[in-house]
């Protein structure tokens, strides 16, 4: 005859304990970073995602713009030639 080993059951851990903080996709950081009133420089966002200058600007134009229906607008400054953009509210009409 076989004899049944007792299994003892650890009892589960609250959702709060199991969880830790979840850290922000870099999408969402570069949508934080173009919320601000000055915006940002293609320059500024490739250091925070480590991502290349391409890559930065398809997103902007890919997701942010087309896929999330964000309003993303770029202006160059006239006194020092540098390109910002932000995000900003959408007018409606």
């Amino acid at each position: 005859m076989k004899t049944k080993i007792p299994v003892t059951v650890k009892p589960k851990k609250s959702a709060t304990a199991q969880s830790p903080v979840k850290q922000q996709s870099k999408q969402s950081q570069l949508i934080e970073l173009l919320k601000k009133k000055t915006g940002s420089t293609i320059e500024e966002m490739m250091v925070l995602t480590g991502w290349q200058a391409h890559t930065v600007r398809g997103i902007i134009s890919g997701a942010l713009k087309k896929r999330l229906g964000l309003n993303v607008v770029s202006t160059v400054s006239g006194s020092n030639g540098i390109r910002t953009y932000r995000i900003t509210e959408v007018k409606t009409s």
